[in-house]
C-alpha cells in the first residue's frame, strides 16, 4: 500500500487578505518542475461565497518543494464570458515543448473544459473551449503521443473518460475509462487528479474520489503505456483522506483535492487543496510507488 506523510509545515499558502483577487482562499494548483524549481500555479478567490466569488490563478515557486514564494499578482484570469465567474482547478501539461493548461471555465451556471498555452510558464494564450460538454472537468491532457495521437483524460460525472485528438484543440472519441465502486469511498464519482505521469510500469494516474457523504479522497491508478483504455492496477484504498484540520474544516469540509504533483529528488510530491481553503503537499518515496506499480506493494 502506498501512504503519503504530510508535511509539517502545512498548509504551504494560504488566502492574502492583502491582494484582493486571493484575499478568500487559495487551493486546487497545477504543479510543474522545471529546472529543478516547483512552479505552484494555485486557485485564488476574491471573496466569500456569492455573487463576488471570482476565482483567478495565481503563481508561487519552490526550489525545495516545501517552501513557496508568490510571483507579485495573477499570471491568468477569465476572459470570455463563460469565464464569468473565473478559471478555476488548472492542470498543466509539457506537450512537444509547449504547456498546456487545461482549466475549468466557470460561468456561474457550468464548468466547461478549456485550454490555455504557454512557452515559459509566465505568459499564457487562451485559446478557449476545447470540449463543448456541460458540466464537464478534471481534465489534463497526457505529455506524449500514443499510437500517433494526443489523449486527455476528463470527467462527466460520475466517470473518468478519455478523448482523442490529432492536434490537441479539436478532440472527439470519448469513452470511459473509469467508473466509481458502489459502496467504497469512491462511490459517488471519480476524476482526475493531476495530470497522467510516465513511469517504467505505465501510466501513472493519481484521481479523486468522493463518497456518499461528498468526503473526497485520493488514490492511484496504472494504465498501460501504449493503450491506456486499459487500467493495470488500482490502488484499494485512499493514498491521503481528510484528516488535519485544514482538510476537515473550511469552504467544503472534508476535502482532500488535488490537481498536480511532481517527482523531485526521487520523492513524490503530491499537492493538494485542504477544504477548498488552503494549499498542503504530501510526500512519499518514489520507490513506494514504483512497488505498487509492480504489484509488490
Amino acid at each position: 500500500m502506498v501512504k503519503l506523510t504530510r508535511y509539517a509545515g502545512n498548509p504551504i499558502l494560504k488566502a492574502n487578505p492583502a491582494n484582493p483577487w486571493e484575499a478568500h482562499s487559495v487551493f486546487n494548483a497545477a504543479a510543474v518542475l522545471k529546472d529543478g524549481k516547483v512552479y505552484l500555479f494555485y486557485r485564488a478567490c476574491d471573496a466569500a461565497f456569492g455573487a463576488a466569488y471570482v476565482s483567478s490563478i495565481g503563481l508561487a515557486t519552490s526550489d525545495d518543494g516545501f517552501r513557496f514564494t508568490r510571483v507579485p499578482g495573477w499570471v491568468y484570469q477569465g476572459q470570455d464570458p463563460s469565464e464569468s465567474r473565473g478559471v478555476e482547478d488548472p492542470r498543466i501539461t509539457l506537450v512537444e515543448g509547449k504547456y498546456r493548461m487545461l482549466y475549468t471555465a466557470y460561468d456561474g451556471r457550468h464548468p466547461r473544459v478549456a485550454m490555455a498555452e504557454s512557452d515559459d510558464l509566465l505568459h499564457w494564450r487562451r485559446y478557449g473551449i476545447i470540449l463543448p460538454h456541460l458540466d464537464n472537468k478534471d481534465s489534463a491532457i497526457f505529455p506524449s503521443k500514443i499510437g500517433g495521437r494526443y489523449c486527455m483524460i476528463h470527467r462527466e460525472p460520475p466517470c473518468m473518460w478519455l478523448a482523442w485528438s490529432d492536434d490537441c484543440y479539436r478532440w472527439g472519441e470519448f469513452e470511459i475509462l473509469a467508473r466509481p465502486r458502489p459502496g467504497t469511498w469512491e462511490h459517488a464519482k471519480i476524476g482526475l487528479s493531476g495530470p497522467p505521469m510516465r513511469i517504467p510500469e505505465g501510466w501513472l494516474v493519481v484521481y479523486h474520489g468522493v463518497d456518499a457523504q461528498s468526503v473526497y479522497r485520493q488514490s492511484l491508478m496504472l494504465l498501460d503505456a501504449e493503450n491506456p483504455r486499459r487500467i493495470l492496477r488500482q490502488h484499494q484504498d485512499p493514498i491521503i483522506q481528510p484528516e488535519a484540520d485544514y482538510e476537515l474544516y473550511g469552504d467544503v469540509k472534508n476535502v482532500v483535492f488535488s490537481c498536480g504533483q511532481v517527482v523531485k529528488d526521487d520523492t513524490f510530491f503530491l499537492y493538494y487543496g485542504g477544504a477548498d481553503t488552503v494549499m498542503a503537499v504530501a510526500t512519499c518515496p518514489m520507490a513506494a510507488i514504483r512497488a505498487w506499480a509492480q504489484g509488490n506493494g
